[in-house]
């Protein structure tokens, strides 16, 4: 029998709970007041917000019309659940908004959540956040800086994007101001062959003048020490001086990078805007059962293969090649066929497989099955509100979805220190520092000295980092 069948209730019960548990910390910013937060929307979006919000020390109330859905919040979560619209500024004012601090509009219905921002706004309240599923409903300019709204969560597109880093993992353009003309990262993906596998990061044998920085394996972002060690699989991002790349790719033995294959299963949104932007330099095909569909998307992508049938089909998946595709999509409208298909297409052989669920308890099952990663864009539409909410505003440059922030911070400490000297935390490092028009690729043996400007790399917020160098 399948192993997702044999997964307990029990068992998915406790893995939920434990990730519930494992609340993000409150950070500086408007979070540490002494207000409240209003929910509008009781959905499995607006629950899990709220279990989420939950240790932030402040009053939270769902505002949800729906009765059954009022209930199902009071089983599941200790807090206010009010009868009532977000549209309904009566509503609103009941639920205590000229108290609040923070208003996340994620209801089901996309005008009703941008009328709810911007009555919120008129009503006074700074903080807003609204949710909107469908692009036709998009208007990011419009919506934050004529309406007012803090933030805009389009789930859809943060699935595209995850998919996106998933795939072709890489630094973003954004942090180039920061690391100055004559610096880069390059990155690497580790073979079974490098000489980097298995390594450790103190004993590998890089050029003077370069570091690496991030590992990224398995789509988790990390921030490696020196006892830490490379596998193969993992893509690494070294930072050096311009025209290194060459060089580093020599030392790790990196073969020139050949043409990506990835295979999406279904025919939706999702595999439509991945295939667009990705067929330019990869081999892509689509499997989608419906004929009419298949037809559709050959005239609109014509670098891509577009198969008719089941991604169920181990025959046509062999046929297929799928044993050498760099990844695998499944995005059918069904959660439980994209599992099993993912499961499947990883047992056939490929890197990375991906199945795409629109169920949030799905996505704690990714531990126990063979499957590299299950992703919701429910839950991407949380992580993207909570990290809004714990970091305080801070607008920084983030890296691999928000997973890393990168600061430039300023060294205010009087006595000159090597890096090593300062003890500082492993979710912690110092880049490279910037001395007056001189940029230095940090090391341990580093020393950094009052004024230096240090580019960081962090798990950390702002307020936090600036703490050790002050």
């Amino acid at each position: 029998m399948h192993k997702l069948i044999l997964i307990s209730i029990e068992r998915i019960g406790y893995i939920m709970r434990e990730v519930v548990s494992k609340v993000k910390k409150v950070k500086d910013g408007f979070t540490t007041s002494k207000g409240q937060i209003i929910i509008v929307g009781g959905n499995e979006v607006g629950i899990k917000l709220a279990e989420g919000l939950i240790q932030s020390n402040q009053d939270i109330v769902i505002v949800e019309d729906d009765d059954t859905f009022r209930k199902q919040i009071e089983e599941r979560v200790d807090v206010l659940a009010l009868k009532g619209k977000g549209t309904d500024v009566s509503a609103l004012k009941r639920a205590g908004i000229e108290n609040s601090n923070l208003l996340v509009a994620v209801g089901d219905n996309d005008y009703e959540n941008l009328l709810t921002g911007i009555y919120a706004k008129k009503l006074g309240l700074d903080n807003v956040v609204v949710q909107v599923k469908e692009e036709k409903n998009l208007d990011y300019k419009m919506q934050s800086k004529e309406c007012g709204v803090s933030l805009v969560v389009n789930p859809f597109n943060r699935v595209v994007d995850r998919v996106k880093g998933l795939i072709r993992p890489g630094i973003e353009l954004a942090i180039d101001g920061l690391l100055g003309k004559g610096v880069q990262i390059s990155k690497f993906r580790i073979s079974h062959q490098s000489s980097f596998a298995y390594s450790r990061i103190d004993k590998l044998s890089l050029p003077e003048d370069s570091l690496l920085v991030c590992i990224l394996r398995k789509g988790r972002a990390i921030l490696p020490r020196g006892r830490d060690k490379v596998y193969p699989g993992d893509i690494v991002f070294i930072i050096s001086r311009r025209g290194f790349k060459g060089m580093i790719g020599s030392f790790i033995n990196n073969s020139p990078d050949q043409k990506e294959k990835v295979v999406l299963v279904g025919g939706g949104e999702i595999s439509y805007r991945v295939a667009k932007e990705l067929s330019k330099s990869s081999i892509v095909t689509i499997i989608e059962e419906d004929k009419g569909r298949c037809e559709e998307l050959a005239e609109e992508l014509s670098n891509t293969l577009i198969l008719e049938g089941r991604g169920i089909d181990v025959d046509l998946l062999k046929e297929e090649g799928v044993e050498k595709a760099n990844a695998f999509i499944a995005t059918t409208s069904s959660d439980e066929s994209n599992i099993l298909i993912a499961e499947v297409a990883k047992s056939l052989g490929v890197k990375n497989s991906i199945a795409v669920v629109n169920d949030i308890s799905y996505t704690y099952l990714s531990d126990l099955l063979p499957v590299d990663n299950i992703i919701s864009p429910s839950a991407i539409a949380v992580d993207t509100i909570l990290d809004y909410f714990y970091q305080g505003q801070v607008e920084d440059n983030t890296l691999f979805d928000g997973q890393i922030k990168v600061f430039e911070v300023k060294n205010k400490i009087k006595k000159a220190k090597s890096i090593k000297g300062l003890n500082l935390p492993d979710n912690l490092t110092i880049v490279l520092i910037k001395r007056g028009s001189k940029s230095v690729i940090a090391n341990g043996e580093s020393r950094i000295l009052s004024g230096d400007k240090l580019v960081i790399f962090s798990l950390l917020n702002k307020g936090e980092v600036k703490g050790y160098f002050e």
